[in-house]
Parts: C-alpha cells; sequence; structure tokens
C-alpha cells in the first residue's frame, strides 16, 4: 500500500500521538475495505470514499487540534492514491459522477 500521510506527520512530530492513532485506525479501516471492494461498482467505491471521510470528520478537531491545509491535501492525494492503486481509474469516476476528481472527498468533507 501507499505511505500514509501520519508517517510523515510523526517524523515531523507536529500531531499528537493520539490524533496519529485515530487517523491510523480510519485509513486502515479504508485500506481493508479497498482490498474487498468491487471495483467494477461507482455506488461501492463513492460509500468507501465517504466511509474514510466520516471517520476523519470524526478526528478533525479532537485534542484541540485540526488538519491544516497541507494535512487536508495529504490525506485527499492519500485516498486518491490509495483508489489508484487498488485499480480504479479516480478521473473516471469522477467524470462518471459529474464532480471534478479533485473535489472526490467534497460532499462529506467536514475539514
Amino acid at each position: 500500500m501507499i505511505t500514509r500521510p501520519t508517517e510523515n506527520w510523526r517524523q515531523l512530530g507536529t500531531h499528537p500521538g493520539s490524533l496519529l492513532e485515530r487517523v491510523d485506525q480510519a485509513l486502515l479501516t479504508f485500506e481493508t475495505e479497498l482490498a474487498t471492494l468491487d471495483i467494477t461498482s461507482d455506488q461501492a467505491i463513492m460509500a468507501t470514499v465517504e466511509h474514510v471521510v466520516v471517520a476523519l470528520n470524526q478526528i478533525e478537531g479532537t485534542d484541540d487540534h485540526g488538519f491544516d491545509t497541507i494535512d487536508r491535501e495529504e490525506l485527499c492525494e492519500y485516498i486518491d492514491h490509495a483508489l489508484t492503486h487498488t485499480g480504479i481509474d479516480v478521473k473516471a469516476l469522477a467524470r462518471r459522477q459529474g464532480i471534478d476528481p479533485a473535489a472526490l472527498t467534497d460532499q462529506w468533507r467536514d475539514w
């Protein structure tokens, strides 16, 4: 699998350990869902994206620490790369959804 943003955050010491643990758990759950995902089903793919985004929404702002602009970009990039690594053409998926590929998480994202 691809490198999680939390690995970089951990090295930089920019986030509390408890936040890193919760983000890692959300990303691990996402990776697990991707491993069994029917990649021919846009509905299943979008539901998996929704699950990770909602999980990250619940983490955002805990420990008096929110995701900054760079964190948000890294999380969205990670989601995109994880989908691509699974064999999903993110641009084609976004086209079929009528959205820009960069907006894949926007309908659920609070961070």
